[in-house]
């Protein structure tokens, strides 16, 4: 009768993260759709950027460095970049960041992967979107 409380606390604990503010990203990238959950304390001090004031704060082979650092503790090997394209990020003034596609290197089951990456350096996998849902 003393341990009522024990689930609930278990509940609540295990899911704190869920309580934690974020921003979702939302793209359609070719012929997917992938979505990715950025931090909010991410975007704290990020980078600004307007397209007319010159190059973005993280040129395109940091980018692809900073995907490259991310997977080099994954068993399988890093694809070849497919594609790569800088977008805005919805809602946010001046905030932009790279989607990065890789395609599985030798074994055509695997398919893609993409990651969104911050003007910041920070690299969120993209959660690919299954056909069913489409």
């Amino acid at each position: 009768m003393k341990y009522l409380w024990l689930p609930t606390l278990f509940l609540l604990s295990a899911n704190a993260w869920a309580f934690q503010p974020s921003v979702e990203i939302i793209e359609r990238f070719d012929d997917v759709r992938v979505v990715a959950f950025v931090s909010e304390d991410d975007l704290k001090d990020y980078p600004l950027w307007q397209p007319a004031s010159g190059t973005p704060p993280l040129s395109v082979g940091e980018a692809i460095a900073a995907v490259t650092r991310q997977r080099s503790g994954h068993r399988h090997t890093m694809g070849e970049v497919e594609e790569i394209e800088l977008r805005k990020i919805a809602g946010r003034k001046d905030h932009w960041h790279y989607l990065v596609k890789l395609k599985a290197r030798g074994a055509p089951g695997r398919g893609i992967e993409v990651y969104v990456v911050l003007m910041n350096g920070k690299v969120i996998p993209a959660i690919i979107e299954p056909e069913a849902l489409k």
